[in-house]
């Protein structure tokens, strides 16, 4: 796993979006799997109009307070930012933040994720890194094509 920090600029995100917690997703009552599912099924990629890159976002915000309570998931594409979200999507306007970026090993998903944000957990529990709790997001892009044998970056707002 490799960890880095970055500044990133702002940036806008248009996708679908749903209200959920780890408490949830744990105990077997998430959304987050079926977010993904409904992403795929309705084809959402084709509907997201001025898009900047086939790169698939999923964007965690609107924490309730940290890891405990419940935050939004969006899954979407990186839009320009004028961009107007056509009907039954949502678009969000990421500020400028700095991040520190954990890439996770090579592997198949979702095992490489979850042990990725067991690492993000670890590192805020022992103030490896603060955590800002605003904007949060997993990039999917060409390395994550093949799910058996896959790399995503998460990025965690400082």
């Amino acid at each position: 796993m490799n960890i880095i920090n970055i500044k990133l600029d702002s940036f806008s995100v248009v996708g679908i979006t749903t209200r959920t917690s780890n408490k949830d997703e744990f105990s077997g009552a998430g959304k987050i799997a079926e977010l993904w599912q409904r992403f795929y099924s309705e084809n959402v990629k084709i509907k997201i109009q001025h898009k900047i890159s086939d790169k698939v976002f999923a964007v965690y915000h609107d924490y309730e307070s940290d890891a405990n309570g419940e935050y939004s998931l969006m899954i979407g594409l990186m839009v320009v930012k004028n961009a107007l979200p056509p009907a039954g999507l949502v678009k969000i306007d990421i500020p400028a933040q700095d991040y520190t970026q954990f890439t996770s090993n090579n592997g198949a998903m979702p095992g490489n994720i979850i042990e990725t944000w067991q690492e993000i957990w670890k590192s805020t529990e022992s103030k490896k890194i603060d955590r800002a709790y605003t904007y949060d997001f997993e990039v999917y892009d060409e390395r994550a094509s093949d799910p058996t044998n896959s790399v995503i970056d998460i990025l965690i707002a400082k």
